[in-house]
């Protein structure tokens, strides 16, 4: 278990996670304080983690210098140039590092953590990360230094499962524990088996709905009987999927006029309070979903942290949009509004912020009623 915490409270050696195409391969290490003396340690294969091997340098208590290579030795994976040298260095201490691509970090020796985010314009700048740099800079943080001390990642999305498939591999987006759909209601577990990359999310047979979640929404969410409320009496509501793509809620486009307002009261009345009405989107037209008050992104988020074995004080939740909102609400998580986010959600924050709307200004963390400790992170940071 290479995520164990008890791993790292007892860990008094070196222990190194490397990514390879090799099928065997071996670390050639000098552990400092050696007098210059190499020893050679073969990598084993990390369960859960196809790609990655590991070997623990028990002879190096203070860290090592060191080089990766091919089993027999006929290739050698030495440092990118701005490294400089022939091997690879840590500080003179006791650690697990990572190696990934000439990139070799220290595995974070604290408590796991698990991060629930958003995908567009969260997770995926798009035009606010057009090169996709700032999501390769986290990646290689996660790779680097939580993929390997038991955190967790969690994408929670309004897009359905195939379009959020669909975007993981054009973004290269990597490996998930859990993948939230349809603004929450729909959890699907991804097999730790399948890739880091983003080649896990070509394996969609194998990606399927979590039991437990998918059977209480099929209690809680007569899908037939809000449909023809929306139809019979607000056809301004532009329903969007059917039952096979979207089973679990009702996605629909509003076009922005004067009324809007009095026509998201009238209907939030009629529906009643077990059914959830999620707004986002821009000025001109709203993303409106229709779901049980049971799910929704916060209800959804609850669930993975009690799937995944965290408390709301180790989980971080991520998002730009009204349809992130209720994640905030999440009582006592950690929260990130990334600093393109729309209007609609910081007018949300501000009127949860416990100091008053003042209280959230960009680069500043302020608490919530709820009792979740938000950051409002500044534009292009």
């Amino acid at each position: 278990d290479f995520g164990s915490r008890d791993l790292f409270q007892k860990l008094i050696v070196m222990r190194l996670f490397y990514k390879t195409g090799w099928e065997e391969a071996a670390v050639h290490f000098s552990p400092h304080g050696s007098d210059g003396v190499w020893r050679t340690e073969p990598l084993s294969d990390v369960a859960g983690a196809p790609g990655w091997k590991t070997a623990t340098l028990n002879s190096a208590p203070h860290g090592a210098e060191f080089v990766c290579h091919s089993k027999d030795g006929s290739h050698w994976d030495n440092p990118p140039p701005e490294v400089g040298g022939q091997n690879y260095r840590t500080p003179k201490c006791a650690g697990t590092w990572s190696l990934h691509d000439g990139h070799l970090l220290r595995v974070h020796d604290g408590a796991p953590v698990l991060v629930i985010s958003d995908l567009d314009n969260t997770m995926i700048g798009h035009d606010n990360d057009d090169d996709d740099c700032r999501l390769r800079h986290f990646q290689a943080q996660w790779l680097g230094r939580f993929a390997f001390n038991g955190s967790r990642l969690v994408y929670s999305t309004g897009r359905n499962k195939q379009d959020a498939l669909a975007v993981a591999v054009e973004r290269q987006l990597l490996r998930p524990a859990l993948l939230i759909c349809a603004v929450g209601t729909e959890v699907y577990e991804v097999p730790d088996d399948l890739p880091l990359d983003s080649s896990w999310a070509e394996y969609a047979d194998r990606i399927t709905l979590e039991p437990n979640w998918t059977g209480r929404m099929t209690k809680v969410f007569d899908r037939p009987s809000v449909e023809k409320i929306l139809a019979s009496q607000f056809p301004c509501f532009n329903m969007q999927g059917n039952a096979e793509s979207d089973p679990y809620r009702i996605p629909s486009l509003l076009q922005v006029d004067e009324e809007l307002e009095v026509t998201m009261s009238q209907v939030r009345a009629v529906l009643g309070s077990d059914i959830e009405v999620i707004v986002s989107g821009g000025s001109e037209s709203k993303y409106v979903d229709f779901c049980s008050t049971v799910a929704g992104k916060k209800g959804a988020a609850t669930f993975a942290m009690d799937l995944l074995g965290f408390t709301a004080d180790r989980s971080l939740v991520c998002g730009d949009s009204g349809n992130d909102e209720s994640m905030f609400r999440c009582p006592g998580v950690h929260g990130v509004a990334v600093g393109n986010s729309l209007p609609e959600l910081v007018e949300h924050l501000r009127l949860q912020a416990e100091a008053g709307p003042s209280a959230v200004e960009q680069g500043c963390v302020f608490k919530t009623k709820s009792g979740s400790f938000v950051l409002y992170a500044k534009e292009n940071e």
